[in-house]
C-alpha cells in the first residue's frame, strides 16, 4: 500500500520492543524480518530504531534488567496508537479508569507520547506526531500491519477503548476466530455503517486465569510458515501457526528474549 502520510486518531502507528539486551534484540529480529537499526544518542537512552527499506518501522528500546515498568525482566512489546492531543487523551485514560504511567512526554520535534495501563491490566502507549509519525510502512512485509488486544473482560476493554479512542467493536469474521472482535474507527461519513477495522480484540479463556491482559502486534510478511521456521531457528518458541479466517497464514512467536508477536501473511 502507498506510503502512510498520517494516521488517523485511534489507528496503531508505532510497536516498540522493550528489551533488556538490544543487541541481542536487534540480531534476532534483523535474521527474522530483515531489520537493519539506528541508535538514537545518549540523551535519548539510546533508543533504537528497526527500519527496512529505508523506513522506520518500530522502536527497539533498552531497558536494564529489573528497571522496566514493574520490574519485568523479560522482554516485551507495546502498541501506540494515535492521538491529536496526547494530554487530553491522557486526562480521558484516567477518567475511564486507566492509569497514565509515563507522560505526557516530548521526545524533541519527533512528537509527545503517553503510556498507560488500561482498566484490564494491559499496556498500550499513545503518539501524538509532530516529526515523526510513526511507522514509515504500513500493512507491508516487515511493517506493522494490524495489533491485537488479549483480556478477560471484553467489556470492559470495549468501554474503555471507545472512551478513549472513540474506537467501537463488532464482530470480525476474517479473524475465523469465535468472540473475536474488530476495534473500528469511527466512520468518516454518515452515510457509512461502520468505520475501518484498526485492531483486533480476543478473549482470554478461563483455562488462563493467570495470564495478563496485552497488546500483540502483527508484522507482515510474505510466507508466515517460512518466517517462523527461521524464527524458531534463530531462538524464538513458535506458540501458534495456522491460518485466519481468509485462509492468510499466521503465526504467534515468542521471541528469544520473551516478547510475544505476530506474523500475518500478506497478499503479494
Amino acid at each position: 500500500m502507498p506510503e502512510p502520510m498520517s494516521y488517523p486518531p485511534g489507528a496503531p502507528c508505532w510497536a516498540e520492543l522493550h528489551t533488556p539486551d538490544q543487541s541481542a534484540s536487534e540480531r534476532f529480529y534483523t535474521a527474522v524480518l530483515g531489520w537493519a537499526h539506528l541508535h538514537a544518542g545518549p540523551a535519548y537512552d539510546h533508543y533504537g530504531y528497526a527500519t527496512w527499506q529505508r523506513h522506520m518501522v518500530a522502536g527497539i528500546a533498552p531497558f536494564e534488567p529489573g528497571t522496566d515498568g514493574d520490574g519485568e525482566e523479560t522482554a516485551s512489546w507495546i502498541v501506540s496508537f494515535a492521538t491529536d492531543s496526547a494530554d487530553e487523551l491522557a486526562d480521558r485514560v484516567v477518567a475511564a479508569g486507566g492509569e497514565v504511567t509515563h507522560g505526557p512526554e516530548d521526545f524533541g520535534v519527533l512528537g509527545r507520547a503517553v503510556v498507560a495501563v488500561d482498566p484490564a491490566g494491559a499496556h498500550v502507549g499513545f503518539w501524538q506526531p509532530r516529526a515523526h509519525l510513526g511507522t514509515g510502512l504500513y500493512r507491508e512485509p516487515s511493517a506493522l500491519c494490524w495489533a491485537e488486544l488479549a483480556v478477560h473482560d471484553t467489556g470492559a476493554a470495549d468501554r474503555f477503548y471507545e472512551a478513549v479512542l472513540g474506537l467501537r467493536t463488532t464482530e470480525y469474521t476474517a479473524a475465523g476466530e469465535e468472540h473475536y472482535a474488530a476495534f473500528r474507527l469511527p466512520a468518516r461519513a454518515a452515510d457509512e455503517p461502520l468505520g475501518e477495522a484498526v485492531a483486533g480484540r480476543t478473549v482470554l479463556g478461563a483455562e488462563q486465569p493467570e495470564a495478563e491482559p496485552f497488546w500483540m502486534p502483527y508484522f507482515g510478511t510474505r510466507d508466515a510458515k517460512e518466517t517462523a521456521s527461521v524464527a524458531r531457528r534463530e531462538g524464538a518458541t513458535v506458540l501458534y501457526e495456522g491460518a485466519n479466517g481468509e485462509g492468510r497464514g499466521v503465526a504467534v512467536l515468542r521471541d528469544p528474549q520473551g516478547a510475544v508477536l505476530a506474523l500475518l501473511e500478506l497478499p503479494a
